[in-house]
């Protein structure tokens, strides 16, 4: 039996490697990596962060400036999730997580 499974895990593993999504996800990956234009806007992104907690931290969450620092995190994170390529990964992601669900509730869900 134990045999059985680990042959019916690997053939799942191998599935999901060999789909098309998640090659493709794979593909978009290290074009993320790759894309000097995703990492700033990641570091943007997190700067504003940094700033926001660390403003929330000394002047309160009800403060102007802790309220501007906000503003800007949100506009940093619309700036990085609207980028094209990030754009299209999160699309694929989205897929793939879906894949994954999918075959949890067969293998884990009600029989």
């Amino acid at each position: 039996m134990e045999d059985r499974l680990y042959f019916l895990a690997s053939e799942i593993h191998d599935s999901l490697n060999n789909h098309p999504l998640v090659i493709s996800l794979n593909e978009l990956e290290k074009e993320l990596n790759d894309s000097y234009e995703v990492y700033q806007l990641s570091n943007k992104k997190n700067e504003a962060l940094e700033a926001y907690l660390n403003n929330k931290k000394i002047y309160g969450e009800d403060n102007e400036i802790t309220k501007k620092s906000l503003v800007n995190l949100k506009e940093a994170k619309e700036k990085l999730n609207n980028y094209p390529l990030v754009k299209k990964y999160l699309k694929i992601y989205s897929q793939v997580r879906d894949l994954y669900l999918q075959i949890n509730d067969i293998v884990l869900g009600d029989k």
